[in-house]
């Protein structure tokens, strides 16, 4: 069975009150078994999402801890796994940014990392900004088989309080990936 297509909207009424819901074409109410009931629930997983989310979110860009946001990735990716089977998003993109105030890029970073990392690898004194470019090398450093070599030595700074400032950190990486890729 293919993915249904739906749309995440926010509605305005006559008075100015808005509502977010969620669209589906007429057309695809055939494709699916019960589409009120599965639609129901995809909206209540949506609205789950966003509440657990904004409840830790932090006020200010500055206040990026990183446990914060490794529980808010590990939040989207559990959406992503219990609703992905049976709808696609359409304007996701549009929706995080509404919904979240996030890109759909930073969603997608934050996935991985909580992917990449277990609760109890994160360390708040290791700022998020590196571990986000740790996040952006992930597939070259899984190319030269140096991913969890660095995941093990960003953990092992975090645990001697290290200093790592992110300019030096992303050098640090791709010299490290230049070297063993002979360059390329």
């Amino acid at each position: 069975m293919n993915k249904i297509p739906i749309k995440i909207v926010e509605l305005s009424s006559p008075s100015g009150q808005t509502a977010i819901d969620v669209m589906i074409d007429v057309y695809d109410f055939d494709d699916i078994e019960n589409p009120q009931q599965k639609i129901k629930e995809f909206k209540k997983k949506y609205f789950e999402l966003i509440e657990k989310t904004k409840k830790i979110m932090p006020e200010k860009r500055d206040d990026k801890l990183p446990s914060v946001y490794w529980k808010i990735g590990h939040f989207f990716k559990k959406f992503n796994i219990s609703t992905t089977n049976l709808f696609e998003i359409t304007n996701f993109d549009q929706a995080l940014e509404r919904d979240f105030g996030l890109s759909y890029r930073y969603v997608r970073e934050l996935i991985i990392f909580a992917n990449l990392f277990k609760k109890n690898e994160i360390y708040d004194s290791i700022s998020m900004s590196i571990y986000r470019a740790l996040v952006w090398k992930k597939n070259q450093l899984e190319e030269i088989g140096e991913l969890n070599n660095e995941k093990l030595k960003l953990i092992k700074r975090a645990k001697n309080n290290e200093s790592v400032k992110r300019e030096a950190y992303k050098k640090e990486l791709n010299k490290l990936v230049e070297s063993k890729s002979g360059g390329k």
